[in-house]
């Protein structure tokens, strides 16, 4: 059996004193989103979380394992060989020239190239040398050009010698009949304008001729005057025959003559 309450022993109840109990105001409504909307009450025990759950380690890949390097094929046997016989002593290498040398045999040999050539223009078939003349200069002889196939005139008193440079008269005088002339005896020649020689062709008959550009009036044997100081081509035309041509040029005052075979 239960046994009976013990009574407070404060000595009663508000019943009991007569003091009737003050009715309790409504509690205002719970906001939505606290506990009190959602039925809890703040003398309820906190709900407990969710058990935590660790995330799976990542998966462990087997380490890669390095390529296996291909095994070499053994080596072929090696058969001996006998020594190669010594190279025979070689003689010591001469030096080398400079090229202050080199071009002192470049330069010497150029220069016993254009004396070989000298001499064959200087040395014509008549036998006459020509000393100390200039490059590009031309040497007449009685007025007619110097070459291997015309004949030397026969002067005992010497040559009138003349020498052209780009076709004018460069340098003459008069020189005693010799085997060489030396060009450097010659006096310089001046300028003069509107001086004048004379062409003579004799020898063949009936011939034309033509003093450059220009036919002369007549036929052979003719004279006629012509410019002087100046180079100029003498064609002669035989009818049937080869033309003949010549370089003449006169100095101021000269007559120069030709025989045309």
């Amino acid at each position: 059996p239960v046994p009976p309450a013990a009574h407070p022993q404060h000595g009663g109840t508000h019943a009991q004193y007569g003091i009737a109990q003050a009715p309790q105001a409504s509690a205002p409504a719970p906001h939505p989103g606290t506990h009190a909307a959602h039925g809890g009450s703040h003398h309820s025990p906190m709900a407990a979380p969710p058990p935590y759950v660790a995330a799976p380690p990542p998966p462990v890949s087997a380490p890669a394992r390095p390529p296996v390097a291909p095994v070499a094929a053994p080596p072929a046997p090696v058969h001996a060989v006998a020594p190669a016989a010594p190279a025979p002593p070689t003689q010591a290498a001469k030096p080398g020239l400079t090229p202050g040398q080199r071009k002192g045999l470049v330069v010497g040999g150029v220069g016993l190239l254009l004396a070989g050539l000298a001499l064959v223009f200087l040395l014509p078939k008549g036998g006459l040398e020509v000393r100390n003349a200039q490059e590009g200069e031309r040497v007449y002889v009685s007025g007619v050009l110097l070459e291997s196939s015309n004949a030397l005139p026969e002067d005992p008193t010497g040559w009138l010698v003349s020498t052209a440079v780009d076709g004018k008269l460069h340098r003459f005088g008069k020189v005693p009949k010799s085997e060489h002339i030396d060009l450097r005896t010659l006096a310089d020649a001046a300028p003069q304008a509107d001086a004048r020689g004379t062409l003579s062709v004799t020898g063949a008959q009936g011939c034309r001729v033509a003093l450059g550009s220009q036919v002369l009036q007549g036929q052979t044997p003719l004279a006629s005057p012509m410019p002087a100081g100046r180079e100029f081509e003498v064609r002669v035309t035989c009818g049937g025959k080869p033309d003949v041509v010549r370089w003449v040029m006169a100095v101021p005052g000269q007559g120069v003559a030709l025989d045309v075979p």
